[in-house]
């Protein structure tokens, strides 16, 4: 009897791996019936929401390979943790697998929630204490977090996925799941961003808008033109020069700035048609831009509207990677280009696809080239440098990590380990005339690094580690380090002051606060009206004003900061 029923199991898991797709009409609809997998608050010492389900940029660069299953994109929402988190059921259910044939090791879970719903867990730590067919209730613990590189320190998280009882459908969790997702998605892991279709770029721009995929089916996103570009990339000599001829370009930008300018409500509205994510500031402070292609005769560009004199936004330049004064564009690819937007001069770099990093005069540039294999903490990163026109040269190895910035023309800021063995990760300058580097702080992962204007000090988060890691910090160049009150999403709003959006489920709007270096002060700065949907939103150069995409109505919104 024990066999047979084994082998009816067995001929179960065979039938519904290979079963039909059930349609829609067998399907409850999304209407946020169910709960989030982890219990309490989020934050640097519970858990924080990592990779989006969809066509995020991490998926993409691994559409035929890793997620091929899935369609090309990210079937699951991925949430951080330290390895041992509980994890809970979504909903009631009943088990009908324990480490199925579904991948996402060490070890899964499947709970099957009728209506056609069934929930997956992956990359827990160990194999569940429950019984094919127990039944189970909403927030009742599972299993307990583990980590994909097996190491639990690599990156320790739990995979979740929503899919229909064939296994043969994938859903957007966020929908079925009744969560305070703009806050969620103000801070946390890897890939938030998605990747754009310059064919149709309007398309997949939220995490709500994601797509449904289906096991085995021909690829969603291979794309003839994607952004950001990828390895693949081509770029042609002509691919930005010839692009100005039937764009403003610069002239635009920089010729605002003798405009008065008269203050208007607070905050108010600046784009409409919901089009405009991922916006940056012109450096005078007086456009905000954003990639776009508003109809099937429109030019895919970086499209600008004033916020002097809002109008209807107006293609500006070519779409490409540009230094923060717009005096170079670069397109990554083998090799990438380089072109001078004064006269047009091309320059070519191999950068090996690594991201490039302008110093503060653009007159060098600086990128990693890593390893793509092995766990994500021993991954070697060669940190090279190389004059504008000039050969590159290494000037630095680390592991599990690689480069942040220029602090000068003269410091890099670099994080990662010495040795792959060790335990903890540095934050640490690396000054390029003597090779000298310093350890400003250390930690098992430190998060979101981004120094202040002048480089003078360095703002992160280390979450997931010991307590008196966990936080919110900033360090100074010469080691001086603070912990700060606050846990949030944050910018830099000149040399002195911090902008931040605390990480609070529940508010009605979200709020920005400002602490100040110099005083060792927080203050309550303004209220945005509304919140911002996944961390879009930037401080001008000038630290007067905020523009942020309004997950209210999808649009971009300024607000000026007092």
């Amino acid at each position: 009897m024990r066999l047979l029923a084994f082998g009816l199991l067995g001929l179960g898991l065979a039938l519904a791996h290979f079963a039909p797709p059930l349609p829609d009409a067998k399907i409850a609809p999304p209407s946020r019936q169910f709960g989030l997998p982890l219990q309490g608050p989020p934050g640097p010492d519970t858990w924080l929401l990592g990779q989006l389900y969809g066509n995020t940029t991490g998926a993409y660069r691994q559409r035929s390979s890793a997620y091929r299953a899935g369609q090309g994109i990210h079937f699951g929402l991925d949430f951080s943790a330290r390895c041992g988190t509980p994890v809970v059921a979504i909903g009631d259910g009943v088990v009908v697998e324990v480490d199925g044939p579904h991948g996402s090791p060490p070890h899964n879970l499947v709970i099957d929630h009728g209506n056609g719903l069934a929930s997956l867990y992956g990359h827990l730590l160990e194999r569940p204490a429950l019984r094919v067919g127990t039944r189970v209730r909403r927030g009742q613990v599972v299993g307990k977090v583990g980590d994909s590189q097996y190491s639990c320190t690599a990156a320790p998280h739990l995979h979740l996925e929503i899919r229909d009882s064939s296994h043969q459908r994938f859903f957007n969790p966020i929908p079925y799941i009744a969560a305070d997702w703009e806050t969620l998605t103000l801070l946390g892991g890897f890939s938030r961003g998605f990747q754009r279709d310059l064919n149709n770029p309007r398309r997949w721009q939220f995490p709500d808008q994601q797509p449904e995929a289906r096991r085995g089916g021909p690829l969603l996103n291979n794309y003839a033109k994607a952004w950001p570009a990828t390895l693949a990339s081509k770029p042609q000599p002509s691919a930005v020069a010839n692009s100005f001829a039937d764009l403003p370009g610069l002239s635009l930008l920089f010729g605002a700035t003798g405009l008065e300018f008269t203050r208007t409500p607070n905050p108010r509205r600046l784009t409409s048609g919901g089009c405009c994510v991922s916006p940056l500031w012109s450096p005078d402070s007086s456009t905000v831009l954003f990639l776009d292609k508003p109809g099937p005769q429109s030019p895919v560009a970086l499209y600008g509207v004033s916020v002097l004199q809002p109008g209807t936004p107006r293609p500006v330049l070519p779409v490409a990677h540009y230094n923060k004064n717009f005096t170079y564009a670069l397109l990554p690819g083998r090799p990438s280009l380089i072109e001078r937007l004064s006269d047009g001069q091309l320059f070519y770099l191999e950068t090996q696809g690594g991201n490039v990093v302008w110093s503060p005069s653009s007159q060098r540039l600086a990128w990693n080239t890593t390893q793509l294999e092995g766990n994500f903490d021993r991954r070697r990163s060669d940190i090279w440098v190389a004059p504008l026109g000039g050969a590159p040269q290494r000037v630095a190895t680390v592991y599990g990590g690689g480069l942040t910035g220029w602090l000068d023309e003269e410091t890099l800021l670099l994080t990662g380990k010495r040795n792959p063995e060790d335990a903890l990760r540095n934050l640490e300058t690396l000054h390029l005339p003597t090779g000298k580097r310093r350890v400003l702080a250390r930690a098992m992962a430190l998060r979101s690094i981004l120094p202040s204007p002048d480089g003078r000090w360095m703002v992160f988060y280390v979450a997931f580690d010991r307590p008196e890691r966990n936080g919110l910090f900033v360090v100074s160049r010469e080691g001086e380090q603070r912990k700060l009150n606050g846990f949030g999403s944050y910018r830099w709003r000149d040399n002195q002051r911090l902008v931040y959006t605390p990480l609070v489920l529940g508010q009605p709007t979200h709020r920005l606060f400002e602490y100040d270096l110099q005083n060792n002060t927080s203050r309550l700065l303004a209220d945005l009206g509304a919140k911002v949907l996944n961390d879009q939103w930037q401080v001008s150069p000038d630290g007067g004003r905020v523009v942020f995409f309004s997950s209210q109505d999808r649009n971009l919104w300024v607000l000026e900061l007092p």
